[in-house]
C-alpha cells in the first residue's frame, strides 16, 4: 500500500473509525464519518472528469469542509490548491490561473470575489459553495452547493494511487509572486515523519506499518489531540496541525472564530484535552501568555495539562514569550525554522533550559554555505546561506528558472536555498540572520515590498515610493511606506484605497509622507533610508 496521504488516510479511518477525526464548534466527525464525506466528494470529482494531477482550489476559511475537500481530491488523485482568503480580487484571479484550478470550493462570503474573477479564468469550470452565511441559496451563478453533493453522491470506491503523484502548496514565502511547491507524493510523506522523530516515531515504508505504528503508540496512551490555532490555508497550520494528528490516528479540532482569540484556544484545549497546540511565533503567543496571566489573575486558571507540546513555525517566536508560556506550563516548545521548501533547523524548550531568540539546532541535513560555496566554520563569524538537503522539492510549479535558482545541485547532492542567511556558534548551534531578500515576515505572512510599492504607485497622487518592515514585538514586523505625493493626498486617505487593492495584511501600518524618496544614482531603492524615515 503506497505512502499516499489519500491512501494513509484511508488506513488510519479503517483502524481508528470510530474515533474522532474532526471537531469544528459544534461539529463533530468520527474517523469513519470523515472518510466517507470526502468519498462521497471524490464521486463528485469524478462524474465531473476531475482525476489525476488536475486541480481543486480551496479558498475557504478554516472549517470541516476545507479538509473533507481535500481529502476527497488525495483520493481522487487530484491535486488540493491552498489559496489565502485573505487575497482580494487580482491577487485570487493570479493564483488560481496559475495553479490551473479547474475547481474552487469556497465559503459563500467570498462569492462576490468568485463572480468578479471567474470570467478572467477559462481553465476553472466548477464552482463548489460552501454555505456560511445561513442564506439558503446559492450565491454564486452555477455553484453547486457543498451539502447538495453530501447528499447527492454515493461514496466512490477507493482506488490505487502513485507515490510518484504531486503534493503542491503554494508559498509566497521566497519566491515574490505565490508559487506552487511540488513534491514527490512519498518525499513529502517522508518529510512528515522527520518531525516525529522527537517522539521516536519512524518513517513508514507503507500503509500498514503506519497502522501499526499508531496502534503502537496509542496503547502506550500516546493520543494526538491538535488545535492548529494558525489558518490552514499555510503550511504550519496543515503540515503542524492536520497531517501530524491524522497520521498518527488523532483528532484536528479547529477553532470556529475567523480572529485569532487566545482565551477561546486556551478554552477550546481544556475542553477538548488537546495535548499540541500549532501556533505561528509571538503573533499568537503573546496573546496567549497575556490569557494564561489573565486567568492567574482572576484565580481561574485554565486546566491544561493534557496539552504536551506547543509548536510553532514561520516567524520569531522570542525566549523571553516561550519562558512566559513555561511559567504557567510544564510542556515541550517546538520552534521550528524552515519554508515550505524545506525544514531547516529547529529548538526545543523546556522548563529550566533557556535558550537565546533565533538560535537554533540544524538538522543533519542542512549546511550553512558562503556564497563563495564554503561551509561556514563554526565560531568564524562568517555568514552564510542556509543549504537544506533532507527532503528537496521536485521544483516550482510552471517555473523552472526560479526551480534552478533555488534547488540547486551542490557537491552532487540537491539542496534547497531558500535565502535565509546566519552565522554557526563554535558549538554548533545557526543564529538566523534573517532573508537574503527585502522579504518582510508580518505575522507569518509573508510580504514583499515591490508588490506593495506597486499597489501604492497606483495612486494617481503618488510620486514614487518604498516600503520596508519595522520590527514588532508580536507580528515580528509590521509594513511601513515611505511616500512622496504631488498634491495633498493625507497617508489616512492612501491606506483607505490600498485597503481596496491589496490584503489587509499587506497594507502598510505606517505611512510618511515625505518631500523625495531617496534612491541610489542608478534609481535602485535605498531601503536603509527608508527604515530611518519610517522609524522617526
Amino acid at each position: 500500500m503506497e505512502l499516499h496521504l489519500g491512501t494513509l488516510f484511508e488506513a488510519i479511518a479503517d483502524a481508528f473509525g470510530s474515533d474522532e477525526a474532526l471537531v469544528h464548534d459544534h461539529q463533530r466527525l468520527t474517523w469513519s464519518e470523515y472518510d466517507v464525506a470526502a468519498a462521497r466528494f471524490a464521486a463528485f470529482l469524478g462524474q465531473h472528469g476531475v482525476g489525476v494531477d488536475q486541480k481543486v482550489a480551496l479558498y475557504l476559511f478554516n472549517s470541516t469542509e476545507y479538509l473533507i475537500a481535500q481529502f476527497g481530491a488525495f483520493k481522487q488523485r487530484c491535486i488540493p490548491i491552498n489559496v489565502n482568503y485573505r487575497y482580494l480580487d487580482d491577487e485570487l484571479a493570479y493564483l488560481l490561473d496559475n495553479a490551473d484550478a479547474e475547481v474552487l470550493v469556497y465559503h459563500a462570503s467570498f462569492a462576490d470575489r468568485v463572480e468578479r474573477v471567474r470570467d478572467r479564468l477559462p481553465k476553472l469550470r466548477v464552482l463548489v459553495e460552501v454555505d456560511d452565511i445561513e442564506s439558503g441559496e446559492i450565491v454564486c451563478a452555477h455553484a453547486i452547493g457543498w451539502e447538495d453533493i453530501q447528499r447527492a453522491f454515493d461514496p466512490a470506491r477507493r482506488i490505487e494511487r502513485s507515490e510518484d503523484d504531486v503534493y503542491m502548496l503554494y508559498t509566497g514565502g521566497t519566491t515574490g509572486l505565490p508559487k506552487g511547491v511540488m513534491f514527490r507524493m512519498s518525499d513529502f510523506v517522508r518529510r512528515m515523519f522527520t518531525g516525529y522523530s522527537y517522539r521516536g516515531w519512524t518513517s513508514p515504508t507503507c500503509a500498514d506499518d503506519l497502522v501499526s505504528l499508531a496502534l503502537q503508540h496509542r496503547a502506550r496512551g500516546d493520543r494526538r489531540i491538535a488545535i492548529p490555532a494558525c489558518p490552514l490555508m499555510h503550511g504550519t497550520g496543515m503540515w503542524l496541525g492536520v497531517f501530524y494528528a491524522h497520521l498518527a490516528g488523532g483528532s484536528c479540532v479547529t477553532l470556529p472564530t475567523r480572529r485569532f482569540d487566545a482565551d477561546l484556544l486556551w478554552a477550546t484545549a481544556e475542553r477538548e484535552g488537546a495535548d499540541a497546540l500549532v501556533i505561528v511565533g509571538d503573533a499568537f503567543a503573546r496573546p496567549m501568555l497575556d490569557a494564561l496571566d489573565r486567568a492567574d489573575e482572576r484565580s481561574r486558571p485554565y486546566k491544561l495539562e493534557d496539552v504536551r507540546i506547543i509548536m510553532s513555525s514561520g516567524v520569531m517566536w522570542s525566549a523571553e514569550v516561550q519562558q512566559g508560556l513555561l511559567r504557567h506550563l510544564d510542556v515541550r516548545l517546538v520552534d521550528s525554522m524552515g519554508s515550505t521548501e524545506a525544514g531547516m533547523a529547529r529548538r526545543i524548550v523546556t522548563r529550566g533550559n533557556n535558550v537565546e531568540t533565533a538560535v537554533f539546532e540544524l538538522i543533519a541535513t542542512t549546511r550553512v554555505i558562503t556564497d563563495d560555496g564554503r561551509d561556514v566554520a563554526p565560531g568564524s563569524g562568517e555568514m552564510g546561506r542556509l543549504a537544506a538537503g533532507a527532503v528537496v522539492p521536485i521544483g516550482y510549479y510552471k517555473d523552472e528558472k526560479k526551480s534552478a535558482e533555488t534547488f540547486p545541485t551542490i557537491d552532487g547532492r540537491r539542496y534547497v536555498l531558500a535565502g535565509d542567511y546566519a552565522t554557526v556558534s563554535q558549538d554548533g548551534h545557526v543564529v538566523l540572520l534573517g532573508r537574503g531578500s527585502n522579504c518582510i515576515n508580518t505575522g507569518g505572512e509573508k510580504v514583499f515590498p515591490e508588490e506593495v510599492e506597486e499597489a501604492i504607485k497606483c495612486h494617481p497622487s503618488v510620486v514614487d515610493c518604498l516600503v520596508v518592515g519595522v520590527p514588532d514585538p508580536s507580528y515580528g514586523a509590521r509594513i511601513a511606506a515611505a511616500v512622496s505625493v504631488r498634491d495633498d493626498l493625507t497617508a489616512e486617505a492612501l491606506v483607505t484605497e490600498l485597503r481596496t487593492r491589496i490584503s489587509a495584511y499587506k497594507v502598510p501600518r505606517i505611512v510618511r509622507i515625505v518631500e523625495h524618496v531617496q534612491r541610489a544614482a542608478n534609481g535602485k531603492a535605498d531601503y536603509n533610508w527608508a527604515a530611518e524615515v519610517v522609524a522617526t
